[in-house]
């Protein structure tokens, strides 16, 4: 979705939920001018900020870009039926489409070297992940610690920790996350 799509999205899902832009950058804690500049199209959201726009609408990633339901009684998902997004760091392919029963989602993500500015996050269910390529990483949870990933590794992140994963290593790293409960 280009920037402007996505902020006139933005804009028009926050008019249909009745959030004032004041509100809604208290609610996500960023800036109101961040917000006006994101739902004009002049600048585009990370996906870290458009994750805390979106649930502070009590939305997500798969019913904000969502079109229309699967068929309930298939099983496979084509690549060619996922939906991408992406920001200037990370890309994200949801794996599974929004539909009823799912007890868990799945996502790839490539994350390209970041070794500063990286926003923490924090998020309503748990996480886990495997990391599929790349270098080394480095996860953080605050309160917790700190720790090198390669390739092979796996982590857990329970509900309401605040994380943040930085790819140190020269290439992009690509890796499956599993969230549960799923949030749509």
């Amino acid at each position: 979705m280009e920037k402007d799509i996505i902020g006139q999205s933005l804009a028009d899902l926050r008019k249909k939920k009745k959030i004032g832009l004041r509100q809604l950058a208290r609610m996500a804690q960023v800036s109101p001018a961040s917000l006006v500049a994101i739902e004009k199209g002049t600048t585009s959201p990370t996906l870290a900020t458009l994750n805390k726009i979106l649930k502070a609408m009590d939305s997500n990633f798969n019913e904000f870009f969502s079109d229309q339901l699967p068929d309930p009684q298939i099983p496979v998902f084509h690549a060619n039926t996922m939906r991408s997004l992406n920001d200037a760091h990370r890309e994200y392919t949801l794996l599974f489409p929004k539909r009823a029963g799912m007890r868990f989602e799945m996502v790839l993500e490539t994350i390209s070297h970041s070794e500063e500015n990286v926003e923490w996050e924090t998020h309503d269910c748990d996480l886990g992940g495997v990391v599929l390529s790349g270098q080394q990483a480095t996860l953080e949870i605050a309160d917790m610690g700190k720790w090198n990933l390669a390739k092979g590794d796996a982590y857990y992140i329970p509900a309401g920790s605040k994380h943040r994963l930085v790819n140190s290593g020269k290439r992009p790293l690509k890796q499956i996350t599993v969230v549960s409960p799923p949030k749509y």
